[in-house]
């Protein structure tokens, strides 16, 4: 009898030690479970990527947790339960760099350096200028691509649901509350995170004779901050390819992260034009020394996204002789000054 007692007694201590470790195990292992991500195009119904990333920035700290998808409709991903805040854009670009994207409030795209003739010739062109005082005056990076993305704040997940901050374009300044629903599911809404240009040089002289054309337009943002979508405070200059449109237009069209309404640098057009008998032409003065400025255009654009420069009126020479523009030599570049009425 006492034998059975004393096993008895162990067998009741080890079920106890057993059922106290499990509690523990539990209260120091958050569950973790299948979260859905679902993306709603209502600021942006034209969009169409190849596809998404989302980062989950957890709030107690520690790396980012980046998932992506293929398409633009969303999918699961299995998180912890807990704090975080949601960074998303479209993973399909190839232009685009990145720094900071470990922490939350300092992930930032930016572009590489580029020059004036690489719309035109590749990167390895370079231009070179005929005298020194005809220097570039800001640094010139590459035209970004396309971009859509959102941010979301406050996410919490948990056993009975997610809740979670995110507000469409379209209703920013309204009053934004939490999203609370019982599925695990979030809903991110995208807009457009950069802009599109359009240049349009009318009564173009001499059209016919043109081989090649490109641009720049001065006082742009190289950089935007993810997070509160701010532009970096440094000026630079984005490269663009025209093309020919008609007898006498040259139209362009390229991408932007826009301008910081801070800076007070205007803003202006300078093109380089490559004949048919490969004379070189740099237009970036008229007679009064001023550069085809577009500031007025670029500041007082109805739409910020959708901004159309136009300079009216580019007189070319005539070509001495026909023949193929593409040369790899790009130094010796003619400055040409003439009026032009914008």
């Amino acid at each position: 009898m006492v034998r059975k007692l004393t096993n008895l007694l162990i067998l009741a201590v080890l079920v106890l030690m057993t059922s106290c470790d499990h509690k523990e195990l539990c209260y120091h292992h958050p569950h973790s479970g299948k979260i859905r991500v679902e993306f709603d195009w209502k600021d942006a119904p034209e969009a169409n990527p190849e596809g998404m990333c989302v980062f989950f920035y957890p709030e107690e700290g520690g790396e980012p947790i980046r998932v992506d998808f293929s398409g633009k409709t969303g999918g699961e991903v299995e998180l912890t339960n807990g704090k975080y805040k949601i960074i998303t854009y479209n993973n399909d670009t190839d232009g685009i760099l990145f720094y900071g994207i470990n922490d939350f409030f300092n992930h930032t795209f930016y572009t590489r350096d580029s020059n004036p003739l690489e719309p035109i010739y590749g990167p390895t062109a370079q231009y070179v200028p005929s005298k020194a005082e005809d220097e570039i005056e800001e640094r010139v990076v590459l035209d970004p691509d396309m971009m859509w993305g959102c941010t979301a704040t406050e996410v919490e997940i948990t056993e009975m649901g997610v809740s979670y901050i995110c507000v469409p374009e379209s209703q920013k300044g309204q009053t934004a509350g939490l999203t609370t629903v019982s599925e695990k599911v979030i809903t991110l809404y995208p807009h457009e995170l950069t802009c599109i240009y359009t240049v349009e040089v009318r009564n173009v002289k001499n059209l016919s004779g043109m081989d090649l054309v490109s641009g720049i337009l001065t006082g742009m943002a190289g950089e935007l901050r993810m997070h509160d979508e701010q532009l970096s405070e440094e000026c630079v200059s984005i490269p663009f390819a025209g093309r020919k449109s008609g007898t006498d237009k040259i139209e362009a069209q390229f991408i932007t992260f826009g301008h910081n309404t801070a800076n007070l640098k205007h803003h202006h057009i300078e093109l380089f034009v490559v004949m048919n008998d490969k004379n070189k032409l740099h237009y970036y003065d008229d007679a009064d020394g001023s550069r085809y400025d577009v500031n007025d255009q670029v500041e007082n654009a109805p739409n910020k996204r959708r901004v159309h420069l136009i300079i009216d009126g580019l007189d070319l020479p005539v070509p001495i002789s026909s023949g193929s523009g593409f040369d790899a030599t790009v130094d010796d570049w003619d400055i040409v000054e003439s009026d032009i009425e914008l």
